[in-house]
């Protein structure tokens, strides 16, 4: 698969610089996010570009089912996102074979040492059109991952980024660990966490108001209209 043989190339040069798991979605080879046992939801964009998990494999077998959904923004434009799986490092005794259908694409690996898998969802290509659709990577079998109260913890910091503004002129809008908002056209603000669990944030920028839900390596959604507000930055 061309994902997967891309993302080899991209683990070798990049993986090693980090070895931090990020919460949520992540953008960055470098700093992928802890896949947990069970399902973990997604929405990957095609004018952000593709995410990266990460979980470790134990002495045994796992079992990872990719699913997709329908377009959650923008226009159908075909096809679903592809997806891939690499050992980091490589090793010649553990292995996995991929099965794919018209609903999922199944892994299902044998290792007979703790093994990191590294994990992207590339979407659909589309430069001129927007796409969203929604995902889930469903892990099973002799796995240790981040468990989903962890990650939950910190899920308040999981808004701190660089993203551009889609509904004013503040442009490029940094969002800091201390609850500030800087945007490039000079205006202040200042985000609060409203609800961990669903990831709801309160955002007040340059005299506007907003109500977000955060979609980790996509962007803030307005609860209201469902609209993204603040498109996250690579």
């Amino acid at each position: 698969m061309q994902t997967a043989r891309r993302m080899l190339k991209a683990i070798g040069a990049a993986l090693w610089l980090s070895a931090t798991a990020a919460a949520g979605q992540s953008l960055h080879v470098e700093s992928p996010a802890a896949l947990s046992p069970g399902p973990n939801q997604g929405s990957v964009d095609s004018f952000v570009g593709p995410h990266f998990w990460a979980f470790t494999a134990l002495p045994g077998h796992f079992h990872l089912v990719f699913s997709g959904g329908t377009p959650q923004e923008g226009f159908a434009i075909g096809g679903r996102a592809a997806v891939g799986i690499a050992f980091a490092p490589a090793s010649r005794t553990s292995r996995y074979t991929t099965k794919e259908s018209a609903q999922a694409t199944v892994f299902d690996g044998v290792v007979d040492h703790p093994q990191r898998v590294v994990v992207e969802v590339e979407p659909r290509k589309s430069p001129l059109v927007r796409q969203t659709t929604d995902y889930t990577l469903t892990l099973t079998g002799d796995v240790d991952g981040a468990p989903h109260a962890a990650r939950a913890r910190d899920s308040g910091q999981q808004i701190v980024g660089v993203y551009v503004s889609k509904i004013s002129d503040a442009g490029a809008v940094r969002f800091s660990p201390d609850g500030s908002i800087t945007a490039s056209n000079g205006a202040h603000g200042t985000w609060t966490l409203f609800d961990a669990q669903s990831r709801i944030y309160s955002i007040d920028l340059g005299g506007m108001r907003f109500t977000a839900t955060l979609s980790p390596g996509r962007g803030l959604i307005d609860t209201g209209n469902h609209n993204l507000i603040f498109e996250m930055q690579r």
